[in-house]
């Protein structure tokens, strides 16, 4: 009996840490959280998305001066620090305090001016980041990040999306493609969509896209083209910034591939959406956020754990210096009333150091070391069982009818 409250402490100790670590965004990128099955609404091609579908979907709201928000454009999470998105959303509203970001959200209500409710988080921008050469004529470069403040805790409905490997170029065979976001349900509506929207895409090949009868030579190589030909799915106002997100098989993550940029209505039969690309950006990125914080989210699925004994060379090739040096500007104070939102406390020791005992000094170091071992086998059992704890089935999407 003596033995076994040491050991029942332990285990306290060690899942509260691992825990605890589950929430840094640090985990797998690209998998969709649990859901059950539900029908959906369709609209403009698409149907409602259950929560947590898409993790790392993010809502930016422009934000008044009397404390109103309302939806503008999406995002996708990189990690707790970042968000990517499309430059052109600042064309107007530029400035860090112009802007807040709601994250886990299924449903948002437009103009609202109340604090969100968990599990949704709202956060400050601290940093927009447009790319140098963004045109806004012809929407070449058309990408940004955005820097996080306070950092975002992942959790039931948050995580991190994936980015594509370095020259990944456009996905080869067949891919699963998603769009996602609240934006207009039809062409000329009067305000985005009040509930996260879902869409099954098939990428199309940039020549056909730049064809006569379609865009006719306006498409640039850093571009992607996603839709269908004949239109009744698509992106739209209001959809700017979020993902194009594909994978090529069921058991493996999705990757963000595109950035929605722009298109020619909505939804129209040979006008199919405009994306910016990732993967010609990665260096980009990587300048900005960090090489280390970039190869984080290239890995869609770990490697299987070997079975020879561990290497003496460290883990990952970057070494903690290779993150790019960068200026951040300091944000104005948000105007009132302050999100609820905090940023996470820094860890604290659960434990003191063991002192030992005169009388019993094995116990109190054994005690320890169980601690410490414990909690590293949690850690890699954390990743072996992952996918107990997420959904990467994808529900198929219902025949197309002809609009009315």
């Amino acid at each position: 009996m003596g033995e076994m409250l040491p050991t029942a402490v332990l285990l306290v100790v060690a899942a509260s840490v691992v825990a605890r670590d589950n929430n840094t965004c640090d985990g797998r990128c690209g998998l969709r959280f649990r859901q059950s099955p539900q029908g959906g609404v369709r609209v403009v091609g698409g149907k409602t998305a259950q929560q947590g579908a898409w993790p790392w979907i993010v809502s930016l709201q422009i934000f008044t001066y009397n404390s109103h928000r309302y939806h503008a454009c999406g995002g996708s999470l990189l990690n707790a620090h970042w968000v990517l998105t499309a430059a052109h959303c600042f064309d107007s509203k530029n400035k860090v305090y112009d802007w807040r970001l709601v994250f886990g959200a299924k449903e948002i209500s437009y103009g609202n001016n109340k604090p969100v409710k968990a599990p949704l988080q709202e956060r400050y921008v601290e940093k927009i980041v447009v790319h140098e050469k963004y045109n806004p004529l012809t929407e070449g470069n058309d990408i940004a990040l955005l820097k996080i403040t306070p950092p975002v805790t992942c959790g039931r409905y948050i995580g991190p999306g994936c980015l594509p490997q370095f020259k990944a170029g456009l996905p080869r065979g067949p891919q699963i493609c998603w769009v996602a976001g609240w934006g207009y349900i039809k062409e000329n509506a009067p305000r985005p969509s009040p509930v996260l929207q879902e869409a099954r895409v098939d990428l199309i090949d940039l020549d056909l896209c730049n064809s006569t009868q379609w865009y006719n030579g306006r498409i640039q190589s850093t571009n992607v083209c996603a839709g269908y030909p004949a239109g009744r799915i698509d992106t739209c106002q209001g959809d700017s910034g979020g993902p194009l997100m594909c994978k090529d098989s069921e058991d493996s993550a999705y990757v963000i591939v595109g950035i929605t940029s722009w298109g020619v209505g909505c939804a129209r039969a040979k006008r199919p959406g405009i994306y910016t690309a990732t993967w010609p950006y990665l260096n980009w990125i990587a300048s900005k956020m960090g090489s280390s914080a970039l190869h984080a989210i290239q890995q869609a699925i770990p490697p299987r754990p070997s079975s020879r004994p561990p290497s003496a060379q460290p883990l990952h090739a970057h070494p903690a210096s290779a993150h790019a040096s960068w200026y951040f500007q300091q944000p104005p104070r948000p105007p009132a009333p302050q999100p609820p939102a905090h940023p996470r406390p820094p860890a604290q020791h659960l434990l003191p150091s063991p002192t030992p005992s005169p009388s019993k000094p094995p116990q109190a170091l054994s005690f320890a070391k169980r601690l410490q071992q414990l909690i590293e086998v949690l850690k890699r059992k954390r990743y072996s069982d992952i996918k107990n704890y997420y959904d990467t089935e994808i529900a198929e999407l219902p025949e197309l009818t002809t609009a009315s």
